[in-house]
């Protein structure tokens, strides 16, 4: 019933709501359905919402990516924020809230990446395979701290 009620309140301001029950269900239907915000609860029944946060920011890190749970702690709030997600909500919440952190993230989703971001991924990921971490660096003109931090926040693996 408050999934139906939610589903409502969201219709209202504009948003239509998919649903999927695991973690399985929901990324078949993010691959399907290409939605703008993707929200997903902590514990399903095959996995976990990390799991679920894990696997679209590394395929699609620019989509939106929010967790909600009951379980909440600082662990799973920092697991959830450095695995990709931009918000992070405990149950009970308002409804209130719930829209905020979704027109937040469409924002983001619809504000376009800066060129320069987008010029230096394009780089790590094209020669990466043939190229070492402090040749990478060298041609960005950037730290391998700060390449390792980009890397991480893209959902780029580093070849081994």
């Amino acid at each position: 019933m408050a999934r139906l009620a939610r589903s409502a309140r969201k219709s209202r301001e504009g948003y239509d709501a998919l649903h999927a029950a695991t973690v399985k269900d929901g990324l078949d239907r993010v691959a399907a359905e290409a939605p703008d915000v993707v929200i997903t609860d902590l514990k399903l029944p095959d996995g976990t919402g990390l799991d679920v946060i894990q696997h679209l920011h590394s395929q699609q890190p620019e989509l939106p990516l929010i967790l909600i749970t009951s379980y909440s702690s600082l662990d799973s709030a920092i697991g959830a924020l450095r695995a990709g997600a931009i918000d992070y909500l405990i149950k009970p919440f308002e409804n209130e809230d719930l829209l905020r952190a979704v027109r937040r993230a469409v924002r983001i989703k619809r504000a376009p990446p800066l060129a320069v971001e987008a010029y230096m991924r394009e780089v790590v990921q094209r020669f990466q395979d043939s190229h070492s971490e402090i040749e990478l660096a060298r041609m960005l003109g950037i730290g391998r701290k700060a390449l390792w931090m980009r890397r991480r926040q893209w959902g780029l693996k580093r070849p081994r």
